[in-house]
C-alpha cells in the first residue's frame, strides 16, 4: 500500500475510533438518564462501529504485518461482541474491554501517520 493510501486508511480508522468513543459517551449519558431508547440506539451504534473499527484495523494490521511483525493494529472484539449480545450489556464491562484498546489503537495510528508523513 502506498504511503498516501495508508495514511487515508489510518485517518479513516481514527475517525471510526472517534465515532465509537462518542457512541460510548452517549451510552453513558443515556444510562445515567435511564433513557432506554437512546441506550439501545447507542448499543446498536457501538455494535456496528466496533465491527468497522475491527475490519479497518485488521486490514491495516495485515498490511503492517508484511512490513513489521511487531506492529499489532488489530482490535480484539470477541469479548466486546459477547458483552453486546447480552440483553442488557454491562456498561462498565464494555468500557473495560474497549477503553484501553481504543486508546492504544488511536496512538498507534497517529504514530504511524507521523512516520509515513516523514518518509
Amino acid at each position: 500500500m502506498s504511503n498516501s493510501n495508508e495514511i487515508i486508511a489510518l485517518n479513516k480508522l481514527l475517525s471510526e475510533i472517534k465515532i465509537l468513543i462518542g457512541s460510548l459517551s452517549i451510552l453513558d449519558k443515556a444510562t445515567e438518564n435511564k433513557d432506554q431508547k437512546t441506550t439501545f440506539t447507542a448499543l446498536d451504534a457501538i455494535n456496528f462501529r466496533v465491527r468497522e473499527v475491527s475490519k479497518t484495523s485488521t486490514a491495516l494490521a495485515l498490511n503492517e504485518a508484511s512490513k513489521d511483525s511487531n506492529n499489532l493494529l488489530a482490535l480484539q472484539i470477541e469479548g466486546i461482541l459477547i458483552e453486546l449480545s447480552n440483553p442488557m450489556p454491562n456498561i462498565k464491562k464494555l468500557h473495560e474491554l474497549m477503553d484501553t484498546q481504543l486508546e492504544a489503537l488511536r496512538k498507534m495510528a497517529l504514530s504511524e501517520i507521523l512516520n509515513l508523513s516523514v518518509e
